[in-house]
């Protein structure tokens, strides 16, 4: 059985606006600093909460909890859990809706070091609580997909896979990210990229980079600009970047 349940309805395709599914799925994701995480509680009724998200440059949704917390213990006896993530600022009634549904799978302490770096540079606080001892990083192995795309928006079918991006060909590029990561923002490109990316003006930075684009964060936001088309190696990239820029000379 799926992990969301169809639900067998027929839906006309051209009874509304047209969207990019995969695309508004992806930044949905990827732009969000919250998620509202459901567990299964022993006693047969599901228990919500709200948490940090971040998201690993495969697009893998990553959470921390606390081995004391309700949905932590829920999770370790059944690890089905379900996010979900929407633009808070507005109505979420009126704009799309992303949730994911599949497995929380505790990260081993050997890749939780790179994961909590990634945690703290978009939730600085998070020193406070991630040295804890019974800190724990999640990877949500995602097995279902359902994008509610808002009013008189087309609904789209979005697999688990094409929230994915696939880094064996970047190597090089990851290898060199945190040395490109850190000269974009020692020149200042972060505002100009951020603008780019159509985000408000703000004190703007690279928070990561991967082979489909740049996360930038600011103080409450985030932004995400997407590549014409994946890069793979640090030239390819920084022509990437310079290309951008230039179609955006006011940035």
């Amino acid at each position: 059985m799926p992990a969301i349940t169809p639900r067998g309805l027929e839906i006309k395709l051209d009874a509304g606006r047209p969207i990019d599914a995969i695309r508004v799925a992806r930044t949905l994701l990827r732009t969000n600093r919250l998620a509202a995480l459901a567990t299964l509680d022993p006693g047969g009724y599901p228990y919500s909460t709200v948490t940090n998200l971040i998201v690993e440059p495969d697009g893998v949704p990553v959470l921390f909890m606390s081995g004391l917390a309700v949905h932590a213990r829920n999770i370790g006896m059944d690890p089905r859990v379900s996010i979900t993530v929407a633009d808070s600022r507005t109505d979420v009634m009126t704009t799309p809706r992303l949730t994911l549904s599949g497995l929380a799978e505790p990260v081993t302490p050997d890749g939780a070091s790179a994961l909590k770096a990634r945690y703290i540079e978009r939730f600085p606080k998070a020193k406070l609580y991630l040295g804890l001892p019974d800190a724990q990083m999640y990877r949500i192995i995602t097995e279902s997909v359902q994008l509610n795309g808002g009013p008189a928006q087309n609904a789209n079918a979005v697999t688990p896979e094409d929230l994915l991006t696939n880094l064996e060909p970047a190597e090089a590029l990851l290898v060199n990210a945190p040395a490109l990561l850190a000269s974009l923002n020692e020149r200042g490109q972060a505002a100009r990229l951020a603008s780019a990316a159509g985000a408000k003006q703000g004190r703007w930075r690279v928070s990561s980079i991967d082979p489909e684009g740049i996360d930038l964060s600011a103080a409450n936001d985030l932004a995400r600009l997407w590549f014409p088309s994946p890069v793979i190696t640090p030239d390819d990239f920084s022509t990437a970047v310079e290309d951008l820029l230039a179609l955006h000379p006011g940035s």
